[in-house]
């Protein structure tokens, strides 16, 4: 597992697991969002042209060795055949908008920290979430169906550690 994608809805755990991930296999974490809005010189930060963000993205399923999280469903295709592993976060409805609910708590409309940009929540992003289900998800699955690569779909947190537990397990086994 050396280029990693997570994927999945709003709020669904993606940035968390990719950290996660990166810590431990020791891979580089690289946020969809932490790329995609550019700063202004006044600070204030703004989406990327579409051009741009085809050349940004580009670049970044360049490396080697990466786990990449977020979405951004126009050069997805791209970024799983890139990838060796996907792990979509198919996660209910309530659950993501839940974690949405968690992480403005968390940063309350600062900047995070983890990815460097704005927690940003308003009502287009929750019925992008609330329709998830309807609109992303078939295009995800049908994205899926076609990868060469290995696919983890977790549909609940417990099935999250359950994952990351048998990773440790493989590492364990790999390092005796």
């Amino acid at each position: 597992m050396q280029r990693i994608a997570v994927i999945g809805c709003g709020g669904a755990g993606k940035t968390t697991l990719a950290n996660e991930l990166g810590r431990r296999l020791d891979l580089p974490v690289l946020h969809i969002d932490g790329h995609y809005w550019q700063q202004r010189p006044d600070g204030e930060q703004v989406e990327s042209t579409p051009e741009q963000w085809r050349a940004i993205h580009a670049e970044m399923i360049a490396g080697e060795r990466w786990v990449i999280d977020g979405m951004k469903l126009g050069v997805l295709p791209a970024r799983l055949e890139a990838a060796d592993t996907i792990v979509f976060l198919d996660l209910p409805r309530w659950r993501c908008l839940w974690g949405v609910l968690c992480r403005r708590l968390c940063y309350r409309g600062q900047i995070r920290p983890d990815i460097g940009v704005y927690d940003r929540i308003n009502a287009e992003f929750v019925r992008w979430i609330w329709l998830f289900g309807r609109t992303a998800r078939p295009r995800i699955l049908d994205l899926l169906s076609e990868c060469s690569c290995d696919v983890v779909v977790c549909t609940s947190r417990r099935e999250v550690r359950s994952f990351l537990q048998s990773l440790a397990r493989l590492h364990a086994r790999l390092a005796a």
